[in-house]
């Protein structure tokens, strides 16, 4: 009899639970498990004659399914749990396998699902948008709060960060998101089709929203000191390069001769060896400001340590795969190891993509993707509307506005001539009057469009406001930086008269933020003083392209090869439907992150149960007042008190009958009191009295109790944020006549 030998598996997988909704199939492992561990063995040349091999189990997420066909012994067998589909043969699941087990991860894997060859499984559309500037449709502020609405082979359709609710579909009147939180986007669209050729101009507002309450004025308190910073600082939630092994008093510079960055001893004006670049997000700034002088070293009139002085970074793990190695190695790296990730080809040096560290191929990943952060207006007519945004994270980078952005030129091949002060951040809805009424079964969903608009100008005489060059711009006037003029003569790509003139581009022509040319020649320029380095080179060799700080079309090239790159290897993105961009809902949703600043987040906050989430909206209706609010909460409070005396006088006498009786009492007490989940889990509001002081008091223990339980969870709320208040009364007016 032949010997049975197990074969472990690593833990890395994309498995996404999937099952098949055909009662017909069952479940059976056994199969693939064979099968792929003897073919496994065999092409690694370990197969042993007489011994039968079997992995130890699939990789999570997946599992094997059969049935037999009617009339005939045929067994039909399918694998599920790929995100894009299910594997119907052996021969097209051994790739993927293969390729998890040598690779920890699928990017770049060549299997037939993963490459999008032949029919996959079309994901939902709620999370991605067709790059252009075409409308497209879009379920992501109609999402299902039922179960019901999410199809169970599915899962990856469920946004990150929020949690599946086990109350029945909401009636039409009062949607509500996954969580129970009034979908406050819903009723704005209800809202203006009542209003029909009135239109309405209303604040975001999200009141019941414990993340909205937390965070939103830290977030804009984050919004306004990123403003006054200089562009070349990273931002929270940014993916950025950065070298692990600068150490103190070591510099780095730019090898003209090699075109690649190395380290440097400035003390000795010797070349030291090539950087190892690794990406990773930007989790905490620093305590201590940054500015020019950081640029290069670490200025020696800072006497803190770099935990201080410089950006906690967490290295990018692989998205869509639960294995999670790297983020748990992050580092606090001073300013002038750090490069925004645009540059990753420079940095990257012509190095072969087998040597690049796998956080770049992760972040390359993720360049194709966004997620809008800070709504804060919502206006329009019937059957049109806009809603106003703060920022966007833009594949690796956060653009908002404010920002000086640099524009992709439209025809290819074409240098980069424009760029943009952005004014407003715009999703527009077009044609609602076609969408289905309740968009929370599988009606026809909203068709949306992402925009930029702002002041723009241009290198290009002939894209000048007047087509013939009478209208140069002066650098350091309408928002255009004094900077600028390093780059040549910059004329109005709009109007100069009229202070209203906008230009309005779809938001994939963005290539990035325009640095300071002081900051870019300090990262690329060579020390005229160092030692010649090993790889000078001979008189008569071929000179090396030399890097131009001044051209405003650098990083183009790389910015576009890392979209096509996320194109081809983000599996989250419907190629399938002709999408080629992912849009999350948050930024950790858009990276994959489980883990920020030692904290779980997102799909893996277990903390953030619907019980909590229940107990901190309650809150809020308490600290506002809302009628019945708070005599609900007393109610509930009373009742869970008289509760606990029944479970302590159960658990009187310590047998352990006792204990497991008493621990059944407590669980059928739970699910008859039914409401109790809505409510605290600890006592905050005093029960002495609800009227006069003492019921404000009561509110602001709670307001303080909300805001300490939010904080404990050490997490950016930028990371969270779907919203924010912000005045900008005055730059809404100046937009008004966009809608002319």
């Amino acid at each position: 009899m032949a010997s049975v030998q197990i074969v472990d598996v690593v833990p890395s997988s994309d498995g996404t639970g999937a099952q098949p909704g055909v009662a017909a199939m069952v479940r059976n492992d056994t199969y693939f498990l064979e099968k792929l561990a003897d073919r496994w063995m065999k092409e690694r040349g370990d197969q042993l004659p007489g011994v039968t091999y079997k992995l130890a189990r699939l990789p999570t997420g997946f599992a094997g399914f059969e049935r037999q066909r009617d009339g005939s012994k045929h067994v039909d067998r399918y694998l599920y749990g790929h995100p894009n589909g299910v594997f119907r043969s052996l021969n097209e699941i051994y790739p993927h396998f293969k390729y998890l087990q040598d690779y920890h991860g699928t990017i770049g894997c060549p299997c037939k699902l993963c490459t999008g060859i032949g029919k996959g499984k079309r994901k939902s559309e709620s999370n991605s948008i067709v790059s252009g500037s075409q409308s497209e449709r879009s379920t992501h502020f109609g999402t299902s709060s039922s179960k019901s609405a999410i199809r169970k082979d599915n899962p990856q359709g469920l946004p990150q960060g929020r949690l599946d609710s086990d109350s029945p579909a909401p009636a039409r009147g009062n949607p509500v998101d996954e969580e129970g939180t009034p979908d406050v986007y819903r009723k704005l669209l209800d809202r203006l089709s009542e209003a029909g050729s009135n239109g309405i101009s209303e604040n975001i507002i999200d009141q019941l929203s414990p993340d909205w309450r937390a965070g939103n004025e830290e977030l804009q308190s984050l919004l306004t000191d990123w403003q006054s910073q200089p562009a070349y600082v990273p931002r929270m939630g940014e993916v950025v390069l950065f070298a692990r092994s600068v150490s103190n008093g070591e510099a780095i510079a730019w090898d003209a001769s090699t075109q690649t960055l190395r380290r440097t001893d400035p003390d000795s004006r010797s070349w030291l060896d090539r950087l190892k670049w690794e990406a990773g997000v930007v989790t905490q700034l620093p305590v201590e400001p940054v500015g020019s002088d950081d640029l290069s070293e670490v200025p020696k009139s800072k006497k803190q340590n770099v935990a201080y002085t410089g950006f906690r970074i967490e290295p990018l793990s692989e998205p869509s795969n639960d294995y999670k190695p790297h983020s748990k190695q992050h580092k606090y790296v001073p300013l002038h190891a750090i490069r925004p990730f645009s540059f990753w080809k420079e940095c990257m040096g012509g190095l072969p993509e087998q040597d690049w560290h796998a956080t770049v191929r992760h972040t390359l990943a993720t360049a194709g993707s966004f997620s809008l952060i800070g709504k804060y207006s919502f206006k329009g007519v019937w059957p049109e509307a806009t809603l106003f945004i703060r920022g966007v994270y833009l594949g690796p980078e956060f653009i908002m506005v404010g920002d000086v952005v640099r524009l992709s030129p439209t025809e290819s091949k074409r240098p980069v001539t424009d760029v943009m002060v952005i004014s407003s951040i715009r999703l527009r809805f077009v044609n609602l009057d076609q969408a289905s009424e309740n968009d929370y079964d599988n009606g026809r969903p909203y068709m949306t469009c992402l925009h930029v608009c702002g002041r723009a100008f241009t290198l290009d005489p002939k894209k000048s406001s007047d087509g013939i060059a009478k209208s140069p711009a002066k650098p350091g006037e309408h928002g255009l930086p004094a900077w600028f003029k390093s780059y040549g003569q910059w004329f109005h790509a709009v109007d100069c008269g009229d202070v209203k003139a906008k230009l309005e581009v779809p938001y994939h022509r963005v290539i990035g933020r325009c640095l300071e040319d002081s900051a870019v020649k300090a990262w690329f320029s060579t020390p005229t003083d160092m030692v010649a380095p090993s790889s000078f080179q001979a008189v008569n060799s071929t000179p090396a392209t030399k890097f131009r700080a001044s051209d405003i079309s650098q990083c183009l090239e790389g910015v576009q090869e890392a979209r096509r790159y996320s194109r081809d290897h983000d599996a989250r993105i419907d190629r399938a439907a002709g999408k080629s961009w992912y849009w999350a809902e948050t930024r950790i949703e858009q990276l994959d992150l489980h883990e920020v600043n030692n904290a779980f987040v997102g799909v893996k906050d277990e903390e953030r149960s619907q019980k909590q989430v229940n107990a901190r909206r309650q809150a809020l209706k308490v600290l506002d007042g809302k009628k019945g609010g708070l005599e609900e909460y007393h109610a509930a409070r009373h009742q869970r008190l008289e509760e606990q005396k029944r479970r302590e006088s159960a658990q009187v006498g310590s047998s352990a009958w006792g204990n497991m009786a008493s621990a059944v009492q407590a669980d059928s007490m739970d699910a008859e009191s039914g409401g109790n989940d809505d409510m605290m889990e600890e006592d905050v509001v005093d029960d002495k009295g609800v009227e006069g002081d003492a019921t404000e008091g009561d509110a602001m223990e709670v307001e303080d109790e909300l805001e300490h339980q939010l904080e404990r969870e050490q997490v950016p709320r930028g990371f969270h944020m779907h919203g924010g208040v912000v005045d900008l009364t005055d730059e809404l007016d100046e937009d008004d006549e966009m809608y002319d």
